[in-house]
């Protein structure tokens, strides 16, 4: 379960530094995304310790752009049209799935 907070957090610093992509306009802001990067990568490299390779991958990826989508239609004013919200839908939900039957594959070492 901790591996999947990771994910989480990966995942809201993907959606950190997408936007910060689309409005950064200071050095400040530019280094803020860069930051957000580092902290992404890293954040799913420790959750990739203890689950599948493409587990990691399609969690942080899904939720990244689940993630991504939600944050521009409430916070950037972007329009969502019916197909687009029924896509995002079953993304999360492919997601969850995935979620659900995915096996840990590497165990703690000491």
């Amino acid at each position: 379960m901790r591996s999947v907070m990771w994910l989480v957090l990966a995942a809201a610093a993907e959606v950190g530094w997408i936007s910060g992509l689309n409005a950064a306009d200071s050095v400040v802001d530019w280094v803020a995304t860069g930051g957000c990067v580092v902290a992404s990568f890293s954040l799913a490299l420790v959750a990739a310790r203890r689950l599948a390779a493409t587990t990691v991958y399609i969690l942080f990826v899904g939720l990244g752009t689940a993630g991504t989508a939600l944050l521009d239609h409430f916070a950037f004013g972007m329009h969502f049209d019916p197909a687009a919200l029924a896509w995002l839908t079953l993304l999360l939900a492919a997601v969850c799935g995935l979620k659900l039957t995915a096996t840990s594959t590497a165990k703690a070492t000491s």
